[in-house]
């Protein structure tokens, strides 16, 4: 390999690796001239390794998005039907909180030709997960895992909420929308109610999402 080619190589994983700090971080309001400049490069480099910052956000996100499918086949290994569902979520909600850049993939706010290729797949590999719990009876018979896409756009405010309240907030939220999937029982919520002082900060969060 060429001096040259070295360089090419090493300036697109530089690239990468700032898109996803830079992503997790702001989400797709970044430009590629931002993750350039997180990474230490010229724009002109950034854009003759990616014509735009979807293309380069796109295999950012391919490795973290593959994980939800690898978090449905892993959850399918814990013998309790509704606590390995419960694990699926609690895994990838987790990791929407901590970014926000696949928290946006996820829910319609990427790119539209992304959101196509994404879903169908998770869809497909949590089914069995629905399936499993439905077959125990802990699981609502009418909850399907089509309703996997809504249930974390709605946990949005709560992952914003997580960034300027407390950081588990969304832990609470995500404990009362699984409640609402829950054929019997209910534990108790693992987080407090954000403190009415915080309202403003609460409002402000779900208008940004």
């Amino acid at each position: 390999m060429t001096g040259i080619r070295r360089d090419s190589v090493r300036n697109r994983a530089r690239l990468v690796e700032a898109a996803r700090e830079v992503f997790a971080a702001r989400g797709f309001e970044a430009t590629l001239d931002d993750v350039a400049r997180h990474a230490g490069l010229g724009t002109g480099t950034a854009y003759r390794h990616f014509p735009n910052k979807q293309a380069l956000a796109a295999e950012v996100l391919t490795g973290a998005t593959e994980q939800i499918a690898i978090d449905a086949r892993a959850a399918l290994e814990i013998d309790d039907p509704w606590l390995g569902l419960v694990d699926f979520f609690q895994r990838n909600a987790e990791r929407q909180a901590r970014d926000r850049g696949l928290y946006e993939a996820l829910t319609g706010l990427g790119d539209d030709e992304a959101q196509a290729r994404i879903w169908p797949g998770i869809i497909t590999a949590v089914s069995e997960l629905f399936d499993r719990a439905h077959a125990a009876g802990v699981l609502r018979p009418d909850a399907a895992a089509q309703d996997i896409p809504a249930i974390f756009a709605m946990l949005g405010p709560a992952f914003e909420m997580s960034r300027t309240i407390a950081p588990d907030l969304w832990r609470r939220y995500l404990t009362l929308m699984l409640d609402g999937l829950r054929a019997t029982g209910r534990p108790d919520l693992p987080a407090p109610p954000p403190p009415v002082e915080s309202l403003p900060l609460i409002l402000r969060a779900g208008k940004r999402t």
